[in-house]
């Protein structure tokens, strides 16, 4: 009776842990997948349908296993599941690193496996189990402990694995449980058996040498996926970390001292030309605005994404800008821009609040309002040139799309809106680049405001671009396309918005930074001159434009038009 309370609890236990490593290795794989190949939407359920599919298949092979060997297979299977999930980053992280044509082969085929492996366990535990329970008993258990095991794993992951801890160690934990089952069920359940049955002698020493294994492994893990990880950039690593949204990857090339930022794979910005790129975004909305509203309007601005503070430090340098909302989903990315040195002189610092630095006719202002106050003042117009205003930064961590929605259910204004988003690689930034979410930023608009959007290449992701501005368009926005040459990214586009039902208006702004001789503020590379030689296109940019579907919460064709057809060709 004893013996049968113990085999009774080892198989429930092993049917829990089951269900937990099979959901936690899907979620390794999927995770690690869409960190390298980018697109979680995509690759998430390739990964776990493959998977899934592959449990099937171990499922059904396992009936060929015959009753007397049970024991030995399920403990060989179990010892071969802590061999290869544990070691699977790595190993998929060395093959895209050294043998990348063949990457996507390994990487699917060891996924494949491992859910074979996964399958193949539980109708052997399930045969093991019906020595101790009836015939249907034994089919609830292993449906409901297995389905447990699952849900606990999924709290696993998202409670105490993700973002928490590095994805190759997280492998390795799913290992030891696998170690501790087959460990247990040899000292447990083999003595009971026949050497035949359990392996004998023999499979105390695999235990023993595959345990000893993963515990090098382990020890040792963190090394191999440096030397891998390395191997992905031209730049040497200065920074690395797994967020719960994302791997964030800084470089700094020892040559050059370029540094670059790479967020799941994809670079964000490089230190030689990112000025080029955020100069662009920033400079020709601030300008109209100015333009529009005078030199001494005070200017409420909102960012969406941009963690990084390079646009704020452009944003900064006007002294009309009183106050900045900024919106960046990761604390990470804003957390390494205000720490790391070499983020520190590229954003100038520009996600802290700073003082007033000079004050004119050399009285001291009590409060920013009253420095405000005082800058607009007539009366204090020869002191103005002495007069810095360093505008108020406002940093949140949210979701822009709910943030966007709850602001404009409180009817709040902003004067001017940047959205530097990442390209929509994924259904859920495809989202943000929606009818539906647009027409909201219009709702946030002021009526003299404007809003300046990142909108991916023109060239080499052509009808995500012409998308959309068609986007933009339908949310009821007048807009004005324009591009640039930026080594890092080659040719890119941004759309300039406004809430003016008048079309020429935007064109009259556009002609009068023309005949401006320079921007309000100090820039290093665009000049009026050069916008308005950016919103020039050749008519193949624009050609077939007709044919463009607008993009919807329910059909976001943004994100199609990216993934098949951007960055195809050249």
């Amino acid at each position: 009776m004893k013996s049968s309370n113990i085999g009774l609890a080892l198989t429930s236990f092993s049917l829990i842990c089951s269900g937990l490593c099979c959901i936690v290795d899907e979620y390794i794989l999927a995770q690690l997948s869409s960190n390298i190949l980018g697109n979680p939407a995509q690759q998430w359920p390739i990964v776990i349908g493959l998977m899934l599919l592959a449990t099937g298949v171990g499922a059904w092979i396992a009936q060929f296993v015959k009753e007397e060997k049970t024991l030995k297979a399920f403990i060989s299977i179990e010892l071969t599941l802590s061999f290869l999930g544990g070691f699977s980053p790595l190993i998929i992280m060395l093959s895209y690193s050294y043998a990348f044509l063949h990457f996507k082969l390994i990487f699917y085929g060891i996924s494949f496996l491992i859910g074979l492996l996964i399958g193949f366990e539980q109708p052997l535990i399930a045969t093991i189990n019906k020595k101790f329970v009836g015939f249907r008993s034994n089919i609830s258990m292993t449906i409901s402990l297995d389905v447990l095991g699952a849900a606990i794993g999924t709290f696993i992951w998202i409670k105490f694995l993700v973002g928490k801890v590095e994805i190759y160690h997280a492998a390795f934990m799913v290992t030891l449980l696998n170690l501790s089952v087959a460990l247990l069920t040899y000292i447990f359940l083999a003595r009971h058996s026949s050497k035949e049955e359990s392996g004998g002698s023999w499979m105390a020493i695999v235990i023993a040498l595959v345990s000893i294994v993963g515990l090098c492994g382990m020890f040792f893990s963190g090394r191999i996926a440096d030397v891998a990880e390395q191997q992905l950039y031209t730049g040497q690593i200065i920074h690395k970390e797994s967020t719960r949204f994302q791997r964030v990857v800084l470089t700094k090339n020892a040559k050059t001292d370029d540094v670059l930022l790479f967020l799941n794979g994809a670079l964000q910005f490089n230190s030689r030309d990112e000025h080029m790129y955020h100069e662009n975004l920033v400079h020709p909305a601030m300008t109209h605005s100015i333009i529009k509203k005078g030199k001494h309007a005070s200017l409420d601005v909102l960012v969406l994404g941009g963690g990084d503070g390079l646009a704020v430090r452009e944003i900064k340098k006007y002294p009309q800008v009183e106050h900045i909302t900024l919106v960046d989903l990761d604390p990470a990315v804003v957390q390494l821009a205000k720490s790391n040195p070499d983020f520190l002189a590229m954003n100038d610092s520009s996600l802290f609040d700073s003082s007033i630095d000079f004050y004119p006719l050399n009285l001291r202002p009590n409060s920013k309002k009253e420095a405000i106050k005082m800058f607009k003042d007539e009366k204090n117009a020869e002191g103005k040139q002495e007069l810095l205003v360093v505008d108020s930064v406002e940093i949140l961590h949210a979701d822009a799309y709910t943030f966007v929605e709850d602001m404009a259910k409180d009817s709040q204004k902003y004067d001017l809106i940047f959205i530097d988003f990442p390209d929509p690689r994924n259904e859920s930034l495809g989202k943000l680049y929606s009818k539906y979410f647009f027409s909201r930023i219009q709702l946030l608009l002021d009526d003299n405001g404007f809003m300046a959007i990142q909108a991916s290449s023109p060239v080499h992701a052509q009808k995500a671009f012409v998308c959309v501005g068609k986007t933009l368009t339908a949310a009821g926005l007048q807009v004005v396309p324009y591009h640039d040459n930026v080594p890092s990214f080659k040719e890119w586009g941004w759309y300039l918005a406004s809430k003016s039902t008048d079309q020429l208006n935007m064109v009259q702004l556009n002609q009068s930074i023309y005949g401006m001789d320079h921007f309000f503020v100090e820039t290093d590379y665009l000049t009026p001159q050069k916008y308005f030689a950016n919103t020039i296109f050749g008519k193949d940019i624009l050609d077939n434009a007709e044919q463009i579907e607008v993009s919807t919460l329910t059909n976001p064709v943004v994100y199609h038009y990216y993934v098949t057809y951007a960055w195809k060709s050249f």
